[in-house]
């Protein structure tokens, strides 16, 4: 039976460390057992007194240590706030099974130190139940600070969950407002203009289109994946605009029994199965994989840049072949992966896989349905 646990097992599984509390409770609750037992009886010498008091701080030390070895071990077993139900229930019945056991099997030694001779000896069934009593007042003590202690955690990391939520949503707005986005795209839209102003007026309503969804969605955790994949589009129509045939974005799902491939460019909008439309990401995080994608790699007519995006039924998968750029090294995730695992991690228990070697580079994003996301669109 492991009594002694240390103090980070005790701030784990009791939510404080409670020996200054041990020594402290003891005492006063010795004194009300010797209390509901006799032992302060009106008449007793200070011996008689002194002697009751003692039997009492023992049993209370007794049933306290034992007590508090079975409410750790059952916090150990059931570890869950889904848990905590079931583990009240069979904490209680076991404590009480403990109580019995130590008040028959302590009536002999009860007997042998002549405490009879000094009060008259109180029924099993009394002793039982005030000692039960006293072990209950002292596991809802236990359960109250443990519970207060969760509750202020939970409250901390909600107040530090929305601070790096702030973070990130700023550290999105402000890679997605890049000055070097902005000027190549106007830069773009001036070569554009002259030689066919239909597309630059289509160029320049879904360049405000990207820009006005970075603004709307700067607050939301999650958005729908058909809303990314709308969002990209627009991303992939000026990117492909600037470079023309020299980047390819290809979608891939699973329809029926065959893969589906559509590339940008080749007649309509990407058209997701209904059944994944609704699916959630975080926000602009698949136009953040292309517009990484395209930032570290070489995209020219002698080394054209295709981007693979393959949409499972519970992952996202954006693949490219690597170029890498002069001066861009090839182990390098980026500022931009780092903040999208802060967001995914905010969000949700499921995060994203980088996988990259000298050839290519891929990163898995996860699906979210309604009951992975931990927080609401």
């Amino acid at each position: 039976m492991k009594l002694f646990f240390s103090k980070a097992d005790r701030l784990r599984l009791l939510g404080f460390d409670d020996w200054c509390f041990t020594l402290l409770a003891i005492f006063p609750l010795a004194a009300l057992a010797n209390v509901l037992f006799g032992g302060a009886a009106p008449g007793l010498d200070v011996r008689d007194g002194l002697t009751c008091y003692g039997i009492a701080v023992g049993f209370t030390s007794l049933y306290w240590v034992v007590s508090r070895f079975w409410m750790i071990s059952f916090r150990n077993w059931f570890p869950t706030e889904a848990q905590t139900v079931r583990r009240i229930l069979l904490t209680v019945p076991v404590l009480l099974c403990n109580v019995i056991a130590v008040s028959l099997l302590t009536q002999p030694l009860i007997r042998l130190a002549g405490v009879r001779e000094i009060v008259a000896e109180p029924p099993i069934i009394y002793k039982v139940v005030m000692s039960f009593t006293l072990v209950i007042m002292v596991l809802a003590v236990y359960e109250g600070i443990f519970f207060f202690t969760k509750y202020r955690q939970a409250r901390l990391d909600r107040e530090r969950l929305a601070k790096e939520n702030m973070q990130s949503q700023l550290g999105v707005l402000k890679q997605q407002m890049n000055p070097h986005f902005l000027f190549n795209s106007l830069n773009t839209l001036v070569n554009v203009i002259p030689e066919d102003s239909r597309k630059a007026t289509l160029f320049t309503q879904r360049l405000a289109a990207v820009y006005r969804r970075i603004l709307e969605w700067r607050h939301k955790e999650v958005i729908f994946l058909s809303e990314e994949v709308a969002a990209l589009q627009d991303y992939v129509f000026l990117m492909q605009t600037r470079f023309e045939d020299k980047l390819r974005v290809c979608w891939h799902w699973q329809q029926g029994a065959r893969t589906q491939v559509q590339c940008e460019g080749e007649g309509a909008g990407v058209s997701l199965p209904p059944e994944l439309g609704h699916r959630r990401v975080v926000p602009l995080s698949l136009q953040l994989l292309v517009e990484n994608a395209i930032k570290h790699n070489v995209v020219s007519a002698e080394h054209p840049l295709r981007i693979d995006i393959t949409v499972g039924h519970d992952r996202v998968v954006v693949r490219n072949a690597r170029a890498p750029r002069a001066g861009r090294t090839l182990d390098s995730t980026g500022w931009g992966h780092e903040n999208l695992r802060a967001r995914y991690a905010m969000v949700c228990d499921q995060a994203l896989t980088i996988e990259a070697n000298d050839t290519f580079y891929r990163v898995t994003v996860p699906l979210l349905g309604h009951a992975a996301a931990r927080v609401a669109v």
